[in-house]
């Protein structure tokens, strides 16, 4: 075992901390000020083990059960104002600037309507964090706090439910606006039930709802990342309402999932001026869409995702807006396509953009881009090309996962 000293928080589950032989290693589950005893588990992360001195000034005692041992979360025994501190840090790290705006979530628990739960010999929840055990076994979760009440109260009735070996995992949505629950149950695809397993599996799943609650099945088959629908049962469509906006939500279409946060996220993000010509990448369902139509004269949107295409059409359209063009296309297509465009709005997966997009971008010179950003990782990698001919103008943190180390970024950048 080594003696280690943690010294500040990084940009994932673990802190930085120094050996007594003055070594830089990671260590999970620990606080800036701390003195641990761990154990080396690979390259330069370590387990923590023994305390020898912790920071209660930074740290409490985590409110869930499953925590530390649970991989889902990694600061919840950090105290809420020092997270958002340590988010900042990062932030600054990594883009260079501290964030002009901060938005915090109103509550750190009961915030998420949509989670994704594995099936494993019996058990429905979470994998537990492999630096715990390496095998990454399933965590039979009862209650998540993080997690809507309402996903919650579904997860106690999947308790009751002998599952098949075949089912790979379950995915819960829920809008907060309205007692429904969409379940996706997804089976692998070589082990797919056959006869009337199905039916009565559904049969048995509707015959345990509470009678306030209205329950929508998918079936899916498919593997890991790539899943196709078999059979809907019930309505697998649903409304909410959002400040001025209403939109259509399908649980095959991505929304942001702190519900607490949709309206002030929305009416955040808008450009510096008002524009006659807008592009917006990576559209989704239109979640940015219908506020940013207010300041563009007017505005092209697409996805690569048909069902968020889909939705976003029906969007456009339930709210009236007549100065938008949505297409379901991939990013670097639209953007080629595309003659001229003052305005550029991006919210990309994770991975961030591609070098054949930033490419682009560098090449027909909005005047401005509003960068939306889940992973400070790839923002920090497609501004350090973007920077070649932009300046930063204003940013703005959300802080839209509390008890995680996750951020989502906002950037405006225009071109110098």
């Amino acid at each position: 075992m080594s003696v280690l000293k943690v010294e500040k928080s990084l940009y994932g589950p673990y802190f930085l901390a120094q050996t007594e032989e003055g070594k830089k290693v990671k260590i999970p589950r620990t606080a800036p000020g701390e003195i641990w005893k761990g154990k080396h588990l690979k390259e330069d992360i370590f387990q923590p083990l023994t305390p020898l001195r912790l920071n209660y000034t930074i740290r409490r005692v985590g409110f869930c059960g499953y925590y530390p041992f649970c991989g889902s979360c990694q600061w919840q025994h950090i105290k809420p104002q020092h997270q958002r501190e340590f988010k900042i840090q990062l932030f600054e790290e990594y883009i260079g600037l501290k964030p002009q705006r901060v938005i915090i979530s109103p509550s750190e628990e009961g915030y998420r309507v949509k989670t994704f739960l594995y099936w494993r010999e019996g058990k429905l929840g979470f994998k537990k964090a492999w630096f715990y055990d390496i095998k990454q076994p399933i965590m039979d979760i009862v209650h998540c706090p993080l997690l809507h009440p309402r996903l919650n109260k579904v997860l106690k009735l999947l308790k009751k439910v002998k599952f098949p070996k075949s089912l790979h995992a379950v995915e819960l949505f829920t809008n907060p606006q309205r007692e429904e629950v969409f379940f996706k149950l997804l089976f692998l695809r070589k082990e797919f039930p056959e006869g009337d397993f199905i039916k009565n599996l559904v049969e048995e799943l509707l015959s345990l709802k509470p009678k306030d609650l209205e329950l929508s099945i998918g079936i899916y088959r498919g593997e890991y990342l790539n899943w196709e629908s078999v059979q809907v049962y019930g309505n697998w469509e649903s409304l909410i309402e959002v400040g001025d906006y209403k939109f259509l939500v399908s649980p095959d279409a991505f929304i942001q999932p702190n519900h607490y946060l949709w309206k002030e996220f929305i009416q955040l993000i808008k450009p510096t001026e008002v524009y006659k010509k807008g592009l917006e990448l990576h559209a989704g369902i239109g979640f940015f869409t219908l506020h940013l139509s207010r300041y563009v004269e007017k505005l092209e949107s697409s996805d690569i995702g048909k069902e968020s295409s889909r939705l976003r059409e029906l969007n456009l359209k339930l709210n009236r807006i007549r100065n938008v063009e949505s297409y379901a296309l991939d990013a670097y297509k639209h953007l080629k396509r595309v003659k001229e465009v003052e305005l550029l709005v991006v919210d990309p997966p994770r991975g961030g953009l591609t070098k054949p997009v930033v490419g682009l971008i560098l090449k027909k010179l909005p005047k401005e881009i509003i960068y939306i950003s889940c992973n400070l990782e790839s923002l920090k990698k497609d501004l350090s090309q973007l920077r070649e001919k932009y300046e930063i103008v204003k940013t703005a943190l959300v802080e839209q996962f509390p008890n995680t180390h996750h951020i989502e970024s906002v950037v405006w950048l225009k071109r110098t």
